[in-house]
């Protein structure tokens, strides 16, 4: 008798495994784990390979700024699991190795299922493990605007053009409404080893970095756009000002271009990035914005947009695979890359002598962010003006984004550099400066640096740094690197696309990001 209570308790003993959904609300995976649990115990793993490891060009997985967030994150996520009468329990290793520790005697561990092959791997491993142990893992689908069987077409053979998800989305599909709150959870089993992983959390150094680097990360550079703070807390706090106490929904549409301030864009992106917010918690307050404000126009739609476009780069990574990640793309392209590691180098330090690059580099390695017009000419200079591989360009993008997420990420880079199929957008930095910051507002306020105005530029410097480049070859090797084809239109040419999104939509409207930068 004694042994089949012990086997009953633990059938109805839970776990619930965090990862990119730090939240309570609207969390799928939550609600699965916790539906008919006597105790239910979330827990959360910090992989020391996933912060100051190297991955590509020098590049690492996270920059300790990122690791920050993500701190903050977690303890939020304690501290609102803990008012709901349950806890986190939080260790440090492989979570292979941990995970079975930690849910030692439990019968069933749940997740929110990923994406991408690192994500799909780890999970793999864990189940093996648990499964050893007399487990079982149970993945749960969450994290998007459209579930798979809601989003009007085959989630696992999404179309690579934006526009046709995007319509058969909006024609065949549907957006559920979002999960409150709960407002009780059952509480954490009482194994006798959770009490000193119900309270850890491991600091910045313990992950990896260097005294000096965990300092700075501290810091909050008064030019950013925004001190951003980790956690659900924070991100519905953004959500509520910046749509309805500021009231910018209802402008959305024409201020999302810009580059200085916080009031652009919802700079929701970082806390979608982490799963800190829903994004049908954004559209179901959109919808409640619409109602009470009584305002329904393009801005207001172009918001539930921007989270569509999240769902096509989900999706096409859930369709295509490792392609997203590898040098041809999907297209399988095997042209060579002739841009140089110094190139790479000057773009990321911000030292091209193109101002609006230099102005944006410089924000993203001083903040972690940067506005989705800056993404977009970054990118396109690196791989058309520089000839690098734009694989370089998403690995530096990974390390430092506040906003970081594979799919989108990884998917606007392949996009960017040609490689899905789709029309190339190569972006004219100096027409840009010209449209979107005529009065160089936003790169004096990052280029200034000793007090000095920046002129408004009339040509590209980069020429005279590469007289100094070691080993450079005759001028204008490498103007357009890989990219050196006949202008055109279509798979084969590049356009100049001074109105198009580096996201690869087919329309003529420039995307905002909020995905990764709004």
């Amino acid at each position: 008798h004694f042994a089949m209570a012990r086997v009953g308790q633990a059938a109805r003993s839970a776990a619930l495994w965090l990862r990119f959904d730090l939240r309570l609300d609207d969390n799928l995976a939550l609600k699965a784990a916790a539906e008919g649990a006597q105790t239910l115990l979330p827990v959360y793993v910090f992989d020391r390979e996933k912060f100051n490891t190297l991955t590509l060009a020098g590049a690492r997985k996270s920059s300790a700024r990122r690791a920050r967030f993500l701190l903050e994150s977690v303890q939020c996520l304690r501290r609102r699991l803990e008012k709901a009468g349950s806890g986190l329990a939080v260790a440090l290793g492989p979570p292979q190795e941990v995970i079975p520790k930690l849910c030692n005697g439990l019968a069933k561990v749940t997740v929110t299922k990923g994406y991408c092959s690192e994500e799909q791997r780890e999970e793999h491993l864990v189940a093996k493990r648990l499964k050893s142990a007399g487990a079982d893992l149970q993945s749960v689908w969450g994290g998007t605007l459209y579930m798979p069987e809601e989003c009007g077409q085959p989630p696992n053979s999404t179309p690579l053009l934006f526009t046709s998800f995007r319509n058969k989305a909006e024609g065949r599909g549907q957006i559920r409404a979002p999960l409150p709150a709960p407002k009780q959870l059952p509480p954490v089993p009482d194994l006798g080893d959770l009490k000193e992983a119900l309270s850890f959390l491991p600091t910045l150094k313990e992950l990896g970095y260097d005294d000096d680097e965990a300092e700075e990360a501290m810091q909050d550079d008064p030019r950013g756009v925004l001190p951003f703070q980790g956690g659900e807390d924070a991100a519905l706090a953004r959500l509520n000002k910046w749509m309805f106490d500021d009231d910018h929904l209802k402008e959305y549409f024409d201020i999302r271009n810009g580059m200085l301030g916080e009031g652009y864009s919802s700079k929701l992106s970082p806390w979608l990035a982490l799963g800190c917010i829903s994004p049908r918690r954004i559209w179901s307050e959109a919808k409640r914005y619409e109602t009470e404000r009584r305002i329904q126009n393009k801005s207001t739609y172009w918001l539930v947009f921007e989270l569509t476009w999240r769902d096509f780069f989900i999706y096409m990574a859930w369709s295509h695979g490792d392609k997203i990640f590898i040098p041809g793309g999907v297209t399988g392209d095997r042209t060579p890359w002739k841009g140089s590691m110094y190139k790479l180098e000057r773009w990321k330090e911000g030292q091209t002598g193109d101002q609006l690059v230099d102005a944006n580099m410089r924000e993203l390695k001083a903040t972690g962010f940067m506005s989705n017009r800056g993404r977009q000419n970054v990118a396109s200079f690196l791989i058309f003006d520089l000839g690098v591989d734009w694989r370089y360009g998403a690995a530096h993008f990974e390390e430092l984004l506040l906003d970081y997420d594979p799919c989108s990420n990884w998917g606007n880079w392949v996009a960017a550099a040609g490689l899905t199929g789709q029309r190339i957008n190569k972006f004219n930095t100096r027409k840009q400066l010209s449209d979107y910051d005529p009065q160089r507002e936003y790169v004096n306020h990052w280029l200034r640096g000793d007090g000095r105005k920046v002129q408004i530029q009339t040509k590209l410097n980069f020429a005279k740094a590469k007289e100094e480049e070691p080993g450079s070859k005759s001028k204008g090797e490498g103007k357009r690197g890989r990219w050196g084809r006949d202008k055109g239109k279509g798979k084969g040419g590049y356009s100049t696309g001074q109105k198009r999104s580096w996201y690869g939509g087919a329309h003529d409207d420039p995307m905002e990001d909020t995905i990764r930068g709004a």
